[in-house]
């Protein structure tokens, strides 16, 4: 009987085990590519790689690394997309530009294969006229339906709906490409 009970507890500890060892293991992202860190060969940066900076943005007290923008702009990955991808990315406006009368910044996110552009985001974030925006917004967009293919990531910034510029300070906040 004692070595029954002994094979018992084995058991149970070793199912507790690895059932904790799942539940941690499932918190953390797979990411496949750090958008920020390949932001120094990013094949588009338009207007110019003067146009852009990479820094650590805080929002809200949340601070998250990101790529600064305040002008119109263009930036693009060329990628291998793994199965089961998923592009997250956290869009918001430096507090500074909350105080700022304007129209909010049109973001854009789409895929290009150098044929085709799919459009997967289009979000307008104006913090001066929406105090629901003065927040970090997380975006997850399934990339499934191209794995294994080649295609560009592009992300785009514009002036809001009246074309106003002011306080239009853009920010991707830790853009990656995490496989679930």
């Amino acid at each position: 009987m004692n070595r029954n009970r002994l094979i018992l507890i084995v058991l149970i500890l070793l199912v507790v085990g690895i059932g904790g060892w799942l539940y941690l293991r499932s918190g953390r992202e797979n990411v496949a590519v750090d958008l920020v860190q390949t932001f120094p060969t990013a094949k588009i940066r338009r207007p110019g790689p003067e146009a852009f900076s990479v820094m650590n943005a805080k929002i809200n007290g949340d601070s998250k690394q990101s790529i600064f923008t305040k002008d119109n702009s263009r930036a693009g990955w060329s990628v291998t997309v793994p199965d089961n991808a998923w592009l997250k990315v956290s869009l918001g406006i430096l507090e500074d530009g909350w105080k700022v009368q304007g129209d909010g910044v049109l973001f854009m996110i789409g895929v290009s294969d150098g044929k085709t552009y799919d459009e997967l985001l289009k979000l307008t974030v104006n913090p001066f006229g929406n105090q629901s925006d003065r927040r970090w917004n997380d975006i997850s967009l399934d990339l499934s339906q191209y794995a294994g293919e080649t295609i560009d990531i592009i992300f785009n910034t514009r002036a809001g709906p009246t074309d106003n510029h002011n306080g239009d300070l853009a920010v991707w906040g830790n853009p990656r490409i995490v496989v679930r």
